[in-house]
This record gives C-alpha cells, sequence and structure tokens, in this order.
C-alpha cells in the first residue's frame, strides 16, 4: 500500500502494541476512578430525553 492510498482511506490503521495486553483488566489509576464513582453517586449520570416525535 502505497502513502497516498493511505492517506486516501476513510478509516485509519492503527496498531495495538502487544506488551500492553500486561495491563488488560487493571486498574492503572484506583484514585481517579475512586474520585469519578464518587462524582457518579453524587450527580448521577445524565437524562437522555427521548427524541422521537
Amino acid at each position: 500500500m502505497t502513502i497516498q492510498e493511505l492517506k486516501n482511506r476513510k478509516t485509519p490503521i492503527v496498531v495495538i502494541n502487544k506488551s500492553l495486553e500486561k495491563y488488560k483488566g487493571q486498574n492503572l489509576f484506583p484514585e481517579k476512578l475512586a474520585k469519578a464513582n464518587d462524582v457518579l453517586k453524587r450527580i448521577g449520570l445524565p437524562k437522555i430525553e427521548n427524541q422521537e416525535k
């Protein structure tokens, strides 16, 4: 595949490094997760209005 063909593609080509598999299923940022859970408990998720009429 040439560079021009890559530039004209509508979907990007993404290569994920296989060495990142060791982090699968692990919580890398427990402080941020705890803070996000606390915010969700206090505020909650936004309400989605039904768009059908």
